[in-house]
């Protein structure tokens, strides 16, 4: 049997809960994701296949090769995100032997306690969200295809054979009350006999915790967490992993997700917390609290990649500024004397997600040789390159993202990485100034110094060429 987690589609309540993926979000101390792996384990699973989307690099960390649930985790990037069926359409006979597919933030939810019972002869368990698929148990032997295509009619068998109710979280208030339910008492259901805990207290490792704070069961606190002195966690408080509790604060009916800081003298109850925003559960209201003492996401770590391509960058964006410096100051009066084109300021997201204003390379004249000779050599791209050798953009990586119009994919983006040179930059010596969220997204997942070289040589050369393919089309 194989399974297959797509991660990469829109969520509702993953959208509502912050800038991390959604198959991360803790759910009664420990994330989404690792109860699907924990339950593909269960099946035997051969092989599991996780298509990555939002949040990429963190869900490949945390999940890795899957040996710590004694499974083989191999990683795909679905770019058709609105037909997430079509990772299963590509190669139908690899789920002949049985098939675990989750797609969207479905939570296995377990109507008894272990040992569960296993699943026998044929046929298919199905879970549908709207039109689509969110969860399907397929047999060995049954068409996997058709049990997708097969209307709510067809015969599917009753997921309570398994002593299992899977549901979608569908908005916040529903991922909410999953905790509260978890933490107060049905998360035994999800732990093997003889490691429960009695007192109601589920505590992960490495978590510091003096002992002039109050503990008020039941509660969960996940790994690496710090609770200073004086603070009150509990009742029904569930608390991710990375969280720093600071003094005499209070937590008590509420949900803190992974990497919070939570400042001093706060008291939260009935609500959930994620980096600097506090949600409300009744109706998803969310209130962003600027001041950083008092609430903030705690920094990811940084990738060591990343630091090396910061450094080749910065080094070839100061090489292509020199060798570009004369030829620019050389042609560039030509080209505004005669009415080619110029640069006009934009407001984009820098660096960090702050604001920044960027020069943007606008053509007045399409079919002047002048014009294709200074952006066949790149020449157009100098005062991006230029930032670029000073440290104010990246020399490749993503389109610089306007502040409102892209203010969803920013949200989307775990990782941002606004340069001078990516995708997009061909497209942009068209006058084509979109953004194409799937190609954001791509690099977040595969960047590397290979990529980054693959786009600097593609963009320059791959203008020039354009370049010479206009002049030819001009002299026939």
């Amino acid at each position: 049997m194989r399974a297959v987690f797509q991660t990469g589609v829109v969520s509702a309540c993953g959208t509502a809960l912050g800038e991390r993926a959604w198959c991360l979000a803790p759910v009664g101390g420990k994330p989404l994701i690792e109860y699907w792996l924990e339950w593909a384990a269960e099946l035997h699973v051969e092989e599991v296949r996780v298509v990555l989307g939002d949040g990429a690099d963190e869900v490949e960390a945390y999940c890795g090769d899957g040996s710590r649930w004694g499974l083989n985790i191999q990683y795909g990037f679905l770019k058709t995100i609105e037909d997430p069926d079509s990772y299963l359409r590509r190669a139908p006979d690899l789920w002949r032997d049985g098939l675990l597919y989750l797609c969207g933030p479905v939570f296995p939810h377990r109507l008894s306690q272990p040992p569960w019972p296993a699943p026998a002869g044929g046929g298919a368990y199905r879970l549908v969200a709207g039109a689509r698929t969110a969860c399907l148990l397929a047999l060995p032997g049954t068409d996997v295809l058709s049990m997708l295509d097969a209307g709510c009619g067809a015969d599917f068998r009753a997921w309570s054979e398994l002593s299992l109710d899977p549901f979608l979280i569908r908005d916040v208030a529903a991922y909410f009350e999953l905790n509260m339910s978890l933490v107060k008492g049905e998360g035994a259901r999800y732990v093997s006999p003889g490691y429960l805990s009695h007192d109601g207290a589920s505590i992960g490792y490495n978590v510091l915790i003096p002992p002039s704070v109050e503990l008020r069961p039941p509660l969960t606190i996940g790994n690496d967490c710090r609770i200073h002195p004086m603070a009150v966690i509990g009742p029904n408080a569930v608390i991710g992993n990375h969280v720093i509790v600071d003094q005499q604060t209070e937590l008590s009916d509420c949900v803190v997700l992974d990497g919070v800081y939570v400042g001093r003298n706060l008291e939260f109850r009935g609500k959930i917390v994620s980096g600097s925003r506090v949600i409300s559960p009744d109706d998803g209201a969310a209130v962003e609290i600027t001041e950083p003492w008092l609430l903030a996401q705690l920094d990811a770590p940084v990738r060591i990649g990343d630091v090396a391509r910061a450094l080749a960058g910065w080094a070839g964006a100061v090489v292509l500024m020199m060798v570009q410096g004369i030829p620019f100051a050389l042609m560039y009066p030509a080209v505004r004397f005669f009415g080619i084109g110029g640069y006009h300021p934009s407001e984009r997201l820098g660096p960090g997600g702050k604001p920044v204003r960027i020069p943007v390379w606008t053509v007045w004249k399409f079919q002047s040789r002048l014009g294709r000779a200074f952006t066949g050599l790149g020449l157009d791209l100098f005062p991006l390159i230029a930032r670029a050798a000073f440290g104010r953009l990246w020399l490749c990586g993503q389109a610089p993202l306007h502040a409102e119009r892209d203010a969803s994919l920013r949200q989307r983006l775990s990782r941002y990485f606004p340069a001078a040179l990516g995708y997009h930059t061909r497209r942009a010596a068209r006058g084509d100034e979109t953004v194409d969220p799937m190609e954001c997204l791509y690099y977040e997942r595969y960047r590397s110094l290979a990529e980054d070289g693959r786009i600097l040589f593609q963009t320059l050369a791959g203008r020039f060429f354009d370049a010479l393919a206009g002049d030819s089309a001009g002299l026939r």
